[in-house]
């Protein structure tokens, strides 16, 4: 968020002059006694609870002034309605549009089952939104994906119509082995370009992909697939992570016999082979269950129809990680994910077209479905995708990527940050590419800056 940026203000200044920030939009009361500094014009300390934007950065971004955000904010408190439904028309591609009732809620059990619904009549598709939308309006050619494998010198690139043609062949593939709308399909994949490939790919076709972190255990995968029954599970072969070799076809095979002591069995298990991890020869197989990815998904047609959805058809199905008792699915419908997804990615960065957006995320995690792969791609971002240790081989790993690609918003977690300071001075270059450093979770840690 932009706001005014009075020239005498300094670390030691207060914000009562600021008459629009004189509140907080909670209500929560009056703000006094806090330092400010501007962004740009001073190094912020953890001292400083408040960073302003210089003059130069606020008439840029897309949210110009504290006074405009709190009139957003309170259209969207006082017509929700009326704000979204604004904004999901105008921005977003709709085969059908909804009825007169934009959302509706209960948050009360005693007046029935919780629900919240969005859109809801509404029909459009997740994937159509990602690409075919933005191929449709020339940005064919634009570099959708930047992959960086852990191991230097390997990496890809694939553009907004390269993308779409892969998401095509797997959706195709995934259609001709019985995957139909509303069917599961459990994804445990490291961070390759295969991963936001399948989720689009589920998405095209209107099955439920459902991502699991490929740090899990064999036990944490199998009571995820006999909770959610899927028709295929798509994994890899192998990842590196740092020096370390992972072998997670073989964690796999452990889940998939776990799963069928307990009633369900998986009929086939589509294996990406990752050659930088584990040659092909080196994997542990199952004839007639087990299909290696490169044999078959490219053969597909590079078009697949679109399976129209309704706003509230289930998109994908996340597991919470389980550490206080069994894994609770939560599901995601589409329309209502689908527009604040894309809206909060737009002004939390501030994104421009020509921006290169790096989100070091794992897609296991919500941050990585929202801001890796479908926030970003409704937007036609540029997205890097990083598969290995953010210190491998060195500690200044983050900020070669960042140069060779010449990211301008990065967006990382304060434990990486954490892990990064305790390397001291090896970790503390930064690209002068990098406008702006979001860190999720915590405020920035301003010491590694």
């Amino acid at each position: 968020m932009a706001s005014p940026s009075p020239k005498n203000l300094t670390t030691t200044n207060h914000l009562r002059h600021v008459e629009t920030m004189a509140s907080l939009p909670s209500g929560a009361g009056k703000i006094s006694h806090l330092n400010a500094v501007i962004l740009g014009e001073a190094f912020a300390s953890d001292e400083d609870d408040l960073v302003f934007p210089s003059d130069d950065l606020s008439l840029q971004a897309l949210v110009p002034s504290s006074q405009k955000y709190l009139e957003m904010y309170k259209r969207s408190i006082e017509d929700p309605a009326g704000f979204w439904s604004g904004i999901a028309s105008s921005e977003f591609y709709w085969k059908q549009i909804w009825g007169d009732q934009v959302y509706s809620e209960n948050l009360d059990v005693r007046k029935g089952n919780i629900r919240v619904e969005w859109f809801k009549g509404g029909i459009t598709n997740m994937c159509y939104n990602c690409l075919d939308r933005n191929i449709d309006v020339g940005l064919g050619d634009k570099i959708a994906l930047y992959w960086e494998s852990n191991e230097i010198g390997f990496d890809a690139t694939l553009t907004y119509s390269q993308l779409l043609h892969r998401v095509c062949q797997l959706a195709n593939y995934l259609k001709s082995i019985g995957v139909r709308k509303g069917d599961a399909v459990v994804v445990y994949l490291p961070m390759l370009m295969e991963l936001p490939i399948t989720m689009l790919a589920c998405a095209r076709i209107g099955a439920v992909h459902s991502v699991v972190f490929a740090g899990f255990s064999a036990e944490s995968l199998a009571q995820r697939i006999v909770d959610c029954k899927p028709k295929v599970v798509i994994t890899c072969n192998a990842v590196k992570r740092g020096p370390k070799t992972i072998h997670l076809k073989d964690i796999v095979d452990a889940a998939l016999i776990e799963s069928a002591k307990n009633g369900v069995s998986i009929g086939t298990c589509l294996t990406y082979e990752n050659q930088s991890a584990l040659k092909k020869e080196s994997t542990k197989w199952q004839e007639g269950r087990d299909i290696w990815w490169e044999e078959v998904v490219p053969k597909y047609p590079t078009t697949c129809d679109v399976e129209w959805v309704d706003a509230e058809d289930p998109l994908f199905l996340l597991y919470t990680s389980g550490s206080t008792g069994k894994p609770k699915g939560v599901l995601h419908t589409t329309g209502g994910y689908m527009v604040y997804t894309a809206t909060t990615f737009k002004y939390a960065f501030d994104y421009k077209e020509s921006d290169v957006y790096w989100c070091t995320a794992d897609c296991g995690w919500i941050t990585g479905h929202s801001y890796v792969t479908y926030g970003p791609m409704l937007n036609g971002a540029t997205v890097v995708v990083y598969e290995g240790a953010p210190n491998y081989p060195d500690p200044g790993r983050c900020w070669d990527i960042v140069d060779k690609y010449k990211v301008t918003i990065f967006y990382t977690a304060p434990t990486l940050v954490r892990s990064l300071m305790r390397d001291g001075d090896e970790a503390r270059y930064i690209s002068n590419l990098v406008y702006t450093l979001q860190i999720f979770g915590s405020k920035c840690l301003s010491e590694l800056l």
